[in-house]
């Protein structure tokens, strides 16, 4: 028993495992892991904080521009009011003053933003919001001048353009000078100054929250740049250790596998080589594969030939049909009966009629040649192909037809005498399923005018 498993791991091969390769990797990841964790987290926590930082200055830029928007809006809607007179424009204007407020929400998160870090560009904002609401006061003023001129009904608009108390003097003028008056207040110089130094203070906090960012940027610039350069030796430590793993899994894998595929693509035995467990497969494989081929030789054998006569089947002819779907060389069908084959088992038994088919087969594969295919189809069927061959030269077959014949109907010991009916086609544009029937066809007229002979089918 000791001398067995002694030479049983003489059999086993030798060489590294992948399993040791494997250990190997993961015990040096865990190290650099362990290494560049501390550095990754620096680096997160940074690119968060630049991360923040643009979000805030995203936001403070568009709560500038919100309370730019807003202004401007009103603007467009006192003044759209006053041309046109329609009462949607006056609605429209109360519910961004009083509903929507794009200007004193702006004012709200950019005072949060600013609190701490630059209170003369808080000091602007605010200054700029009181600008805005000195010309709102401007705006509801020439609304309501708009409206009284217009003569229009006042309970229609909203409640702080009725409540708006117009001067004596205002009241005094003609419609015309009262509409006069009210385009001037929303389009003449002084209103227009006002919105000119409302867009400066904008645009210099503006700039101020852009050197408030840029400052907090270079600053973390600084941390994150210390941290990368930790971050670029520990990288090199992991490309090494990259490398030189890659190499042992190219040398030790990557080499088998791409030697086993191409084995495999070309049905050979598999190279011993590599990591311990390809020699070992490899080993295994190769028994394997030497026993798949004997099965396999025989499988097929079984499958495409007939197990009595040795011939070709029925699926073999019907995979010999497709293959001649598109043969530019003209060639032969030959249908084949054996006469009174039922008479023969009636008469002599079974085990009879069996030698009587495999003598068929004997003299077909004798007497034509091993380029043509003969077939089995059936208990007492055969089927010829003769390829190439022309029309003209027809007497080839027919001499065959006959020999066969003659040695059927002259049998030597306890044979029994019979005879083949033969019908053949031939084709020069490959076979089609018209050919079969036209072989079928000459087959019938051999059998109804006498048998133990051939119909050559002509149109």
């Amino acid at each position: 028993m000791s001398k067995e498993k002694t030479e049983r791991r003489k059999d086993l091969p030798r060489g590294i495992r992948i399993r040791t390769i494997s250990i190997w990797i993961v015990a040096s990841t865990i190290l650099v892991s362990v290494l560049i964790l501390f550095g990754i987290r620096s680096v997160m926590n940074h690119y968060h904080e630049l991360i923040n930082m643009t979000s805030e200055y995203i936001h403070s830029q568009n709560n500038i521009m919100d309370m730019s928007l807003g202004s401007r809006y009103l603007t467009e809607q006192t003044r759209f009011y006053i041309i046109t007179g329609d009462s949607t424009y006056a609605d429209a204007y109360f519910i961004e003053a009083d509903v929507t407020r794009r200007r004193d929400n702006a004012l709200q998160e950019m005072s949060a933003y600013l609190e701490d870090t630059d209170d003369a560009s808080l000091n602007l904002l605010a200054d700029a919001l009181r600008l805005s609401n000195e010309l709102m006061d401007v705006e509801i003023h020439a609304m309501k001048l708009a409206a009284v001129s217009a003569n229009a009904d006042l309970t229609s608009l909203p409640s702080k353009i009725q409540d708006y108390p117009l001067s004596e003097e205002e009241l005094q003028l003609d419609p015309q000078k009262k509409a006069d008056a009210a385009y001037q207040l929303v389009f003449g110089p002084a209103y227009i100054e006002m919105q000119q130094k409302i867009e400066a203070q904008l645009q210099s906090v503006s700039d101020s929250v852009i050197l408030v960012c840029s400052q907090r940027q270079e600053s973390s610039h600084a941390s994150m740049s210390r941290v990368l350069n930790q971050q670029l030796f520990y990288t090199l430590l992991v490309v090494a250790l990259v490398v030189l793993a890659y190499v042992m899994i190219a040398v030790l894998i990557l080499k088998p596998i791409r030697l086993y595929i191409n084995s495999i693509e070309n049905n050979d035995a598999l190279q011993i080589t590599g990591a311990y467990e390809f020699r070992y497969l490899a080993i295994t494989y190769n028994n394997i594969y030497e026993m798949a081929a004997a099965q396999q030789s025989i499988l097929r054998r079984k499958a495409e030939n007939d197990a009595l006569t040795g011939l070709l089947n029925r699926a073999s002819f019907e995979q010999m049909k497709t293959r001649l779907r598109d043969l530019s060389q003209p060639f032969a069908l030959l249908l084949i009966d054996v006469d009174v084959f039922k008479s023969i088992n009636d008469t002599y038994g079974h085990e009879m009629g069996d030698k009587a088919l495999i003598r068929v087969a004997n003299l077909l594969k004798e007497n034509f040649r091993s380029t043509d295919h003969v077939f089995r189809i059936g208990g007492d069927e055969f089927a010829v192909v003769v390829t190439p061959i022309q029309v003209e030269n027809q007497n080839i077959i027919s001499e065959k037809i006959d020999n066969i014949n003659h040695a059927l109907q002259n049998p030597t010991g306890d044979f029994p005498r019979y005879s083949l009916s033969v019908g053949i086609a031939f084709s020069s544009d490959g076979y089609t399923d018209e050919l079969f029937r036209q072989a079928d066809k000459a087959l019938y007229h051999t059998k109804e005018n006498g048998r133990c002979g051939y119909t050559f089918f002509t149109t």
